[in-house]
């Protein structure tokens, strides 16, 4: 169904072109991850490190698998993917992990600024998610070997742009032998759950699901 493609609903004279991500698309990649996370009022020039928590990982460990899209001036979304998601959450462990811990230290709560007090609550809670365990359900493995997160700017309103995106990474995900992806979301992001849906991919209910508020959609490949 992602090879089908309608014409866009309304006119428009804006080309986008979808390529593999590059090293030098990372500042740019990372702030449309700052701008389209749900707090980033509170956190005021810290792209870096929202864009390190949320998908350093993706674009560290698995650029082979990542793609970015662009318009007439600048990039406007992204689409990263791991193939094996397993054997990511054991990789972002031992390289990934302690990285983020030492480059991110906890702050005193002593005489910080508003904004110090939200980048401070930010790194307390990526150091206690950092020590739990981070992978997701090993049922879910079975079926949907490989993780994704995508995003585009809110003013992409044309559905066929991540739709195209997303065709790129199931094109190279299945050449290498995946047969299904996923990915997770906060249950209260009603919003970025009914987007996951649009674009195919369907709410994933498991026998032993684990104590979480998020949400897992899937697609087989």
């Amino acid at each position: 169904d992602l090879f089908l493609y309608k014409a866009p609903e309304s006119p428009t004279s804006r080309i986008y072109t979808i390529r593999p991500y590059l090293p030098k698309d990372l500042q740019s990649v990372y702030e449309i991850c700052f701008k389209n996370y749900d707090r980033h009022i509170y956190l005021d020039g810290q792209n870096e490190m929202v864009g390190d928590k949320l998908i350093g990982g993706f674009l560290t460990l698995s650029p082979e698998y990542c793609f970015v899209v662009e318009d007439n001036d600048r990039l406007c979304g992204y689409a990263l993917a791991v193939l094996d998601a397993k054997n990511y959450f054991a990789k972002l462990q031992v390289s990934w992990i302690p990285e983020m811990l030492e480059k991110y230290p906890l702050m005193a709560n002593e005489q910080l600024s508003l904004n110090e007090k939200y980048v401070g609550q930010f790194i307390d809670e990526m150091h206690y998610q950092y020590k739990q365990n981070l992978s997701d359900p090993e049922e879910l493995f079975n079926h949907y070997p490989s993780l994704l997160t995508l995003s585009v700017m809110s003013n992409i309103i044309d559905l066929s742009v991540p739709k195209r995106m997303l065709t790129c990474v199931i094109a190279a995900l299945k050449a290498n032998g995946s047969k299904g992806l996923y990915c997770r979301i906060p249950s209260n992001d009603k919003k970025m759950v009914e987007f996951y849906l649009k674009l195919g991919f369907q709410t994933i209910s498991m026998i032993n699901a684990i104590a979480t508020d998020d949400v897992y959609v899937g697609r087989i490949i």
